[in-house]
């Protein structure tokens, strides 16, 4: 697996950084969200508490997937704006059980 960098935009109005990606996979099915965002954290030397994968889309017949991942300057932040049901899918909170 392979993740080249389209473009990483700052958004200070927000307190995040936008990085947008591609995973090259040749041969292999689509990465998980968990492997691409440590990926990506090594390669940005971004916090994994801070980092989201919103989304991995892979097309029919490519071995290209693009991407879009955020890192927020701070958690409190992040818990502010994303939805709970990202947090939750990204491994950043944990579901009540009831």
């Amino acid at each position: 697996m392979e993740i080249r960098i389209i473009e990483v935009k700052e958004n200070p109005l927000v307190g995040r950084k936008e990085i947008y990606f591609e995973v090259v996979h040749e041969g292999e099915p689509t990465p998980s969200r968990k492997d691409v965002k440590g990926k990506l954290v090594a390669m940005l030397d971004l916090n994994p508490e801070t980092t989201i994968v919103q989304y991995i889309r892979s097309y029919f017949g490519s071995r290209v997937s693009r991407g879009f991942a955020k890192s927020y300057e701070s958690k409190e932040r992040m818990l502010y704006i994303e939805p709970e049901y990202i947090l939750k899918r990204d491994g950043l909170i944990q579901e009540e059980s009831q």
